[in-house]
């Protein structure tokens, strides 16, 4: 029988080793219960076989001696979770299906989480307050523009969705966004962040729409929280996940420029 993949709501954390969720019932060395919460292993079905600790890109997992356990005397302990880039080979790959990895609920740090939350205000709260009480500056033609510029972030941002659902392979019980494969068609085969651009939009038509000097500092924090930190880490991710597919598309795809994107699609669709 594999992990549990409810195993958050059917068992009891009962502790943590080393900054590490474990996931009861324990009662050692017979049953050593669960180890890890986002990138969890069963220890009562883990074989010690060391595949996980093979393949994982990343490096998360330590080894741990359980002397007098039934099934090995030493286990895969998922010391850095968190550094977890979701390939799921560890989780494919072992024999006695004893490890579940899901990036639903990971925990983010306080500075990425903090300016999520600025996100969120920004393109919620500029629009309502221009909507109810019309621009700061009252500028028609960039308030109107900034709908435009909202209804377009919008779609990229709804496409993307459907397309990771659709041609991302996403594996059962998973997250949308942990795809198995490369999505490199519709818009992403224009832009290979369609999501971010969207994003990124969605600020600048805020700031279109309100006119108003907060949303503008808020707005700008956020654009750049996105060019430095969102997307510089996702194209990390991608490339410990895919590899050298991921570099090729690099090199084919630009990351945000929607135009440069265009000409090169059109120029591959003539040759």
């Amino acid at each position: 029988m594999p992990i549990d993949p409810d195993f958050q709501k059917n068992r009891e954390k009962v502790g943590k080793e080393e900054g590490i969720a474990i996931w009861g019932p324990v009662e050692p060395p017979e049953k050593l219960g669960i180890r890890g919460t986002n990138v969890a292993v069963d220890w009562d079905l883990c074989i010690g076989c060391s595949i996980c600790i093979e393949v994982c890109p990343v490096k998360l997992y330590e080894w741990i001696d359980t002397p007098g356990h039934p099934t090995s005397d030493k286990k895969a302990f998922p010391a850095r979770e968190s550094d977890c880039a979701w390939c799921f080979e560890c989780e494919n790959q072992c024999p006695t299906k004893a490890i579940r990895a899901t990036s639903e609920g990971a925990s983010m740090p306080l500075s990425d989480t903090l300016f999520s939350w600025l996100f969120l205000g920004e393109i919620i709260v500029s629009p309502v307050y221009g909507a109810i009480f019309g621009p700061f500056l009252m500028l028609k033609i960039p308030f109107y523009l900034g709908w435009i510029v909202l209804a377009i972030g919008l779609s990229l941002i709804i496409s993307s969705m459907i397309l990771f659902r659709e041609k991302g392979r996403v594996i059962d019980g998973k997250s949308i966004m942990d795809t198995s494969v490369i999505v490199d068609s519709g818009t992403y085969a224009i832009v290979r962040h369609p999501q971010f651009l969207g994003g990124m939009l969605l600020i600048s038509a805020s700031i279109l729409i309100s006119q108003h000097w907060l949303s503008a500092i808020v707005g700008v924090l956020a654009l750049v929280w996105f060019y430095t930190d969102v997307i510089p880490g996702a194209e990390k991710e991608l490339l410990i996940k895919f590899g050298d597919d991921y570099r090729r598309y690099m090199e084919r795809v630009p990351g945000l420029n929607p135009i440069v994107g265009l000409i090169r699609l059109l120029q591959e669709g003539r040759s």
